[in-house]
């Protein structure tokens, strides 16, 4: 029997709750496709690890999320995020309002196309609000092991806006690549990177950039249930100014009607 659509949203948002009630999780490479009509659960979170008194140690991110495709080219979100500084307690940082448009079918063209566009509403009386957007780029090549490899890459900019912000400008690239071994399991390296100040970005040294390794998959039940994606990573620091280590994690439940 088919599940309730309200049955099925209270027990996916009581999951997510669990997970969020312990920043927020930028370690996510968006995809640019939209799924026309899908209903979505998602968590996602991410550790910090550093030396004890570096300031970057322990700090904690976890974020619940409902989103549902609008139209076949468009997918809106809406994010409840929790966090923590270094070795501080979690509590409850901002309300995100996520877009992201479909802008090109799916493998008619080089590549496939998408633009992402965000409004994070920060609960801290003491910090900005701020807006992310920019293009995704997503592309399948020939592999290896008989499988393809899956490109996508982030090129994002974040702003700050309203009481208390500054007038910096943020590029925050991402990139993904995932060899496509099967449904259950896809093995990968992605690429996390920011550099505050654009204009001025300073050092190499003194920017944010990470690599590591990642693996995905996905678990479909019977028709009318749905299905189950996760993904699994961890991240190490290119420079000084980056964290040690990061794990991160995603696990996002999908029904469609």
């Amino acid at each position: 029997m088919k599940p309730s659509v309200p049955l099925l949203a209270l027990a996916a948002l009581g999951a997510l709750g669990a997970f969020a009630a312990p920043a927020r999780a930028d370690f996510k490479v968006q995809e640019p496709t939209v799924e026309y009509r899908e209903l979505e659960f998602e968590h996602k979170g991410s550790i910090t690890f550093d030396k004890k008194n570096s300031g970057k140690n322990h700090k904690q991110s976890y974020v619940g999320e409902i989103g549902y495709g609008v139209t076949p080219w468009w997918m809106v979100k809406l994010e409840g995020e929790w966090g923590a500084d270094a070795d501080q307690r979690t509590r409850y940082e901002a309300t995100t309002l996520e877009n992201t448009f479909q802008l090109t079918p799916q493998g008619k063209y080089w590549a496939d196309l998408g633009l992402f566009f965000e409004y994070s509403r920060s609960n801290r009386r003491e910090d900005a609000d701020t807006i992310e957007f920019g293009p995704i780029i997503q592309k399948q090549t020939d592999g290896f092991f008989n499988s393809d490899l899956l490109h996508t890459a982030n090129l994002f900019i974040e702003k700050q806006v309203g009481h208390n912000h500054n007038e910096d400008t943020t590029f925050a690239p991402a990139w993904q690549s995932r060899l496509l071994l099967n449904q259950y399991f896809e093995p990968g390296v992605e690429y996390y990177g920011e550099i505050g100040k654009v204009d001025r970005p300073g050092k190499p040294t003194e920017q944010e950039h990470r690599v590591g390794p990642m693996f995905a998959g996905a678990f479909v039940f019977e028709p009318g249930w749905g299905k189950v994606k996760y993904q699994l990573g961890y991240l190490w620091a290119l420079t000084p100014a980056t964290e040690n280590g990061a794990v991160r994690w995603l696990l996002e439940y999908e029904l469609a009607f």
